[in-house]
Formats: C-alpha cells, structure tokens, sequence
C-alpha cells in the first residue's frame, strides 16, 4: 500500500527517517515510528492518557481475544489492511495481515502501538483524510470507533471487505446495571454504506468475572464515563468482582459493483 503525500498526493518514499515526495514535502517519522501526516491539527482526539492506559491494561489481560480470534478469522495472511482508528495498536499488532497499516488522531495511541509493533506502519493522520491511494486494501477495520464512509469505499479493492465491530444489545449490560438507576440495552442500529452492501453478519458473546481494577479500566474506556456523574461513578468503588458480559456484531460489507 502507498502513502501519499496529503499536501501535493504524489507518492512519499522512504529516505532514512523521513517520507518525502517528489515536490520535496517532507515528514519525519518519530522516535517512536509513527508518522505525523496531519494537516489539519486537531487536538480533540477524545482519547486522553488516561483512557489510553485504562484501555491498554484491559486489553491486555485478554478478555476481549475472543472477539480478535473472530475477526481473524475473516482475514487472509495475504491481505493488505487498514486499520481505521487503530488506537494504541492491540489489535492491529495481532491481525494477520502481511501488509498493515494503522490510523489513529491520539499521538499517545500511536506512542504505544509503534514501539510495540514494528510490523505495521502507523500514521498520525484523520480517518476521514486518508493519506493512502484508491483501491489499495483488501481489507478495512473498524472497532468501535466512527465510520468513515467514503474514504473506505475509495480504499477497498473491487474484491475488498470491510469489517466493522459494534456493541450488540447486551454488551456491558450489568456493568450499566451496576452504576445506574435505570439501566438499557444497547440500541443496534443498521449501518447503510452507499457503494457497499452488508454481506454477512456475526454475533458473539462471551462472559468474565472482573476484579475492581479491570472494572474501572473497562468503564474507563467506554463512552459512558464522560457521561456519568461523580456519584454513580462512585458506586464502582464499592464492588469487588462483577460479571460482564461482552457481546459483539461483526458486520462485513462488500463491494456492490465490481
């Protein structure tokens, strides 16, 4: 897959730490091995250090490796993959993929997930402007993040898929159950992507007995937290272990016209 230049579109080649085109624009890869190619300097990112790190502890604990071990399962080791809002890389780094590319706004995330994972390129870039060519991936990702729709229909091949992950109705239900009055179920909605049609549709679920750090962490990294008052926050506190479910759509669109 080539990255292109989000200034002038020509190619950027590699040369020492530095990407640069043929109009001499030039973009140094860090010392962590991203690559900074946004434009648009937006700072609001919505994942701050301290969600990256609840999240990256969570992850790693593995409670989510069923849903990994799924997902991989619709990937092929000769695929070329994006990664849309790839975060601090626990997925990426794992996805079997010959050809690996991950997009993410948080330069924290992408700290991480490029000191961890020297298999996968990793830009520093909007999903929504995407510095790579038409037609370049096999395969796309998204989990649990926003959709960008047209820039994944101009990256997918004519035989490409595109995989995104979503909370099902049940998932975190007693975690919810646990911190509010009035618990509910996860509204499913039915995504439309103009350019692609649903080819089929997973649904998993699996079931873990948390302690009190992974359950802050959890909470941590959903977009509840933000949301929640002080006070139910705090009843968090006071559980020791908590059962909680994970429940996942995998839904994977293909192309409509070849």
């Amino acid at each position: 897959m080539n990255i292109v230049c989000p200034v002038c579109k020509n190619k950027l080649l590699k040369v020492d730490k530095t990407y640069k085109c043929l109009n001499n624009h030039s973009f140094d890869i860090s010392k962590q091995g991203y690559i900074n190619l946004n434009m648009h300097n937006s700072q609001n990112t919505g994942d701050n250090n301290e969600m990256i790190n609840a999240r990256k502890n969570f992850l790693e604990k593995g409670y989510y490796s069923f849903l990994l071990d799924e997902v991989n399962k619709l990937l092929s080791v000769d695929d070329s993959l994006v990664d849309l809002a790839c975060g601090q890389g626990y997925y990426t780094s794992k996805f079997v993929a010959k050809d690996k590319i991950g997009i993410d706004l948080s330069k924290q995330g992408l700290k991480i997930a490029s000191k961890n994972d020297a298999n996968t390129i990793y830009l520093l870039n909007s999903i929504f402007h995407n510095p790579l060519e038409d037609k370049c991936a096999d395969k796309i990702i998204t989990i649990f993040a926003p959709i960008a729709k047209q820039e994944i229909v101009r990256l997918l091949k004519n035989d490409g898929a595109f995989i995104l992950v979503k909370p099902d109705e049940m998932h975190l239900y007693e975690l919810k159950k646990a911190i509010y009055d009035n618990p509910y179920k996860n509204e499913i909605e039915e995504i439309e992507i103009d350019g692609l049609k649903l080819d089929k549709e997973i649904k998993i679920s699996n079931s873990a007995i948390l302690n009190n750090q992974d359950i802050q962490n959890l909470f941590m990294m959903t977009p509840y937290y933000n949301t929640t008052s002080l006070t139910d926050k705090d009843k968090l506190n006071n559980i020791d272990e908590l059962k909680i479910t994970f429940s996942f759509i995998i839904d994977v669109y293909k192309k409509i016209d070849y």
